[in-house]
């Protein structure tokens, strides 16, 4: 599969522009700049940053959603931030950023 890195540069700018510039607490700035770039797919980026990116998701929904009578009640990402250190809060961060700026750096060209 050919790597379309416009399309991941584009989803990812807006997600590591909202870890850099707002004022919202870490755990809210690391669940909206995952809930951009969530619909993507290990399989679109390379291998290196396939790894990145399959590691934030699964770290970011590695509690599982709350599921109530057969309804879900809390999503899997919203029940893993509310269990989320500060400190694993800013390692997700700096890996979306990161993400961001090895899919910049193949875009534009190092």
């Amino acid at each position: 599969m050919t790597v379309d890195t416009a399309r991941l540069y584009e989803k990812l700018y807006p997600s590591a522009w909202k870890l850099a510039r707002s004022a919202d607490t870490i755990h809210e700035r690391v669940g909206e700049a995952f809930r951009g770039i969530r619909d993507l797919k290990g399989e679109e980026f390379g291998p290196e940053e396939r790894i990145i990116y399959n590691e934030v998701t699964d770290r970011m929904t590695r509690a599982g959603a709350i599921v109530e009578n057969g309804a879900v009640k809390t999503g899997a990402v919203a029940n893993t931030l509310a269990t989320m250190t500060e400190t694993e809060a800013s390692e997700i961060a700096e890996s979306i950023f990161e993400l961001y700026v090895q899919v910049a750096e193949q875009h534009f060209g190092k």
